[in-house]
């Protein structure tokens, strides 16, 4: 499974705050990261976290891991990735979970389209 993380800090953010975009690589108990880049989110002025969920797409990611997803990244995703939520918690504790199978999956989002205050 092809993971991506949006980071700060070492924790789990939403697609559209976080800092970073990790891309793990998970096979069985194995948990390699690929790559970190930074969010393009951060540059975007509307629907930032899609940015960031694109980006994650065309490096091949199946799965992303975030604290939180509006509906346009439940639709950017739907049926090409699946989606974990993580709140409040470091990236290595996430993907321990993930592998695990004790993070949640969702198919909708965490909150309504336009929850930032800008």
């Amino acid at each position: 499974m092809k993971v991506a993380v949006p980071v700060t800090n070492d924790r789990i953010e939403g697609p559209g705050e976080a800092e970073e975009v990790h891309i793990y690589e998970i096979n069985g108990n194995e948990i390699k990261l690929l790559e970190k880049y930074e969010n393009p989110a951060l540059k975007a002025m509307a629907a930032r976290g899609v940015h960031m969920l694109k980006s994650a797409l065309d490096r091949g990611v199946n799965a992303v891991i975030v604290a939180e997803i509006g509906s346009p990244g439940v639709r950017l995703l739907q049926g090409k990735a699946k989606i974990y939520i993580a709140e409040n918690m470091q990236v290595n504790e996430a993907l321990e979970k993930l592998i695990r199978g004790e993070l949640k999956e969702t198919n909708k989002p965490t909150h309504e389209e336009h929850h930032h205050e800008f």
